[in-house]
Order: structure tokens, then sequence, then C-alpha cells
């Protein structure tokens, strides 16, 4: 759909990008139980650029975590 029918007609678009409160409360216990891998690469919160630059060039898996 092209961006100017968006904006001309008002079109609201509503989403959520990680399911419901209960499927959140599913993956956890998953978690929990050692039944699911979570995929995360830490970073310091002073290698923040690195952690950016990293996520633009497509390398990290899953998250990437700032550790103050």
């Amino acid at each position: 759909m092209p961006t100017i029918d968006i904006i001309s007609t008002e079109i609201n678009f509503i989403g959520n990008l990680v399911g419901s409160y209960t499927d959140l409360q599913d993956l956890m216990a998953l978690a929990a139980q050692g039944k699911v891998t979570l995929h995360t690469q830490q970073y310091a919160l002073t290698d923040f650029q690195r952690a950016l630059d990293d996520l633009d060039a497509g390398t990290v898996r899953g998250r990437a975590i700032l550790i103050p």
C-alpha cells in the first residue's frame, strides 16, 4: 500500500511484535524449564557503538543486550 494512501485516509495499523501477554507467559515458563534457547549477544554499555554496528551489519543473532 502506498504511504500516501495510509496518510491521506488516516489508516491505523495496530499490531504486536511479541504476541499476546499469555504467549509471553508461556514462553517464559518454557525458558525457565530449559525447553527453549534464547539467542542473545551481550555488550558492555560502553561498547554501544559496536552493538549498533553489529546490528546494522546483521551479525547479531537474536537480541543485542547492553550491560551497564
